[in-house]
This record gives structure tokens, sequence and C-alpha cells, in this order.
């Protein structure tokens, strides 16, 4: 066992971890994840990858009701592989970016379901539109990363949205309605994370940036 990973297993073992109690994370966005799909004609259900422009949210493993989360998203950034498609989707036919840069859900709950699953009941807005959209969430595991030594939370997310319910109506049925989202998020350990989320929001530079 290499020094480093024998000092992180000693951290993990100590209890002055004290993982067990209401902390909030920053979304480490190298290692947070979203991917949309829908049906193409019921062929095949292609997905395209969105980026994390900043979030956070607050867990303690032993009690799920003190959770939360806020999370923007960059509209922009989707990428199905292809750049003809890419600048489609970015247009006002899909995701309208030049005028809705970004989407953000805002959780108002969080509803546990079974030892590491839980559903999240919140907001998402996007092209100017907020409505309700749940998340199904199974937590995979909090610790400290044995390379970075920061303390980290992840998740794994599921959920389903109508497109047309944001106005989304091109294509349609033959690029499908319904929309999965699959997320995979890892937290910092961070307890400014969410002022610091505020701030960068509210900032007179990103103004332009946020939800209409």
């Amino acid at each position: 066992m290499s020094i480093i990973r024998a000092i992180a297993f000693f951290a993990l073992a100590s209890p002055a971890v004290a993982l067990a109690a209401p902390h909030d994370y920053r979304l480490d966005t190298v290692h947070t994840q979203i991917t949309a799909s829908a049906s193409h004609l019921d062929f095949s259900y292609p997905g395209g990858r969105l980026h994390v422009k900043r979030g956070w949210f607050r867990f303690d493993p032993d009690d799920w009701s003190t959770a939360q989360a806020d999370v923007t998203i960059d509209t922009a950034s989707i990428d199905f592989g292809d750049a003809a498609w890419n600048d489609k989707l970015r247009s006002r036919d899909f995701l309208d970016v030049a005028h809705y840069p970004t989407a953000r859900f805002v959780s108002d709950r969080v509803e546990k379901t079974g030892d590491r699953t839980a559903v999240a009941h919140g907001r998402l807005t996007l092209l100017g539109a907020t409505l309700p959209l749940d998340l199904a969430i199974t937590f995979n595991r909090s610790g400290v990363d044995i390379y970075t030594f920061k303390r980290t939370a992840g998740f794994s997310a599921t959920a389903r949205f109508k497109r047309s319910d944001f106005r989304m109506t091109r294509y349609l049925p033959d690029i499908g309605d319904e929309v999965t989202i699959r997320i995979e998020a890892e937290g910092l350990h961070d307890e400014n994370a969410r002022n610091e989320a505020e701030r960068t929001r509210n900032s007179p530079s990103t103004a332009h940036q946020t939800e209409h």
C-alpha cells in the first residue's frame, strides 16, 4: 500500500472525519456529467452531454430531509457528437441558447425511498418556463478521495420530462417528446459552496447568462 493510500485509509477510518452531518458540497464539474436522450423515429434513443456551469448540494447520509440541491446547466454546451446537429439543437428550434443560455434545477424537498435511494422533488427552469421535475436519486458513497484528500459525495440520478411542456415542439413526433436525463454527480466538501454559487449567479459579469 502506497503512503498516500495508507494516509487516506486512516483518514477514512477515523471518527474525526464526521461525515454523518449536513454538509455543503460544490459540484465537481470534471466528474459530474449530464446526458439527455430522446427517441429518433423509435429507431434509437441517442444522447448528448451537457456541461454543469455551477452547482451545490447539501447532504447528510443520516438525515435526507435536510438535503438540498441547486444546479445550473450550460445549454450551449450540448454535444451529440456532430457539429451540424449541435448547432441545430442550440438554435431557436430547440434550446435557443442565444436567449436562454442556461437551465436550472432547484430542489424543494427530498423524499427518501430506500436505504440509498430518494426522490428530489424540485423545479426545472428551461426556455424561460419553470415546471416541476422529480429526480430519482441513488446515493453511491461519501468519503475522502484518496488522491485529493477531499471529502467527496457521489450520486447517480435519472429524470424524465416532455419537451413540449417547455414549448420545444419542433419535429414532433419524429424526435420524441419525452426526454430522459441521466446524471452522474460528485461534490467536494465546501461550506461556502452555496454562497459562492449565489454570488457568481448574481455578479454583473454573468448577469446576461442567468435564466430569463
